[in-house]
């Protein structure tokens, strides 16, 4: 029942974060956590019957994944964010010097 739940709730979870991040991102992120998640727990309810210097450092590789994953959303927040404001100040520019060049025609 635990694990029904926890999948439930991982649903629920990724289905917002495609929504705030992105399906690119959230993918990564999402299918990282769970090979990390899932291997780690399995090692330790097997009774440690596994090889470790074999598996973690896979898993490492997984939950450096997931923190590539979080810096390219921050990344491309903020480079959203710059052109958003590059976008309005040209937009901007351009009425101004529209606005100009109506100006001097209506004088000749």
């Amino acid at each position: 029942m635990a694990g029904g739940l926890a999948l439930g709730l991982g649903n629920l979870v990724s289905q917002y974060a495609w929504v705030f991040a992105g399906l690119s991102v959230t993918n990564i992120i999402c299918s990282s956590m769970t090979v990390f998640i899932g291997t780690t727990m399995n090692y330790f309810l097997d009774g440690r019957i596994n090889r470790a210097e074999i598996l973690f450092p896979g898993v490492a590789c997984f939950l450096i994944a997931v923190f590539l994953g979080a810096a390219v959303h921050s990344s491309n927040a903020k480079d959203d964010e710059q052109k958003l404001n590059t976008s309005g100040s040209l937009f901007l520019h351009q009425m101004s010097a529209l606005l100009l060049m109506l100006h001097s025609v209506e004088q000749h």
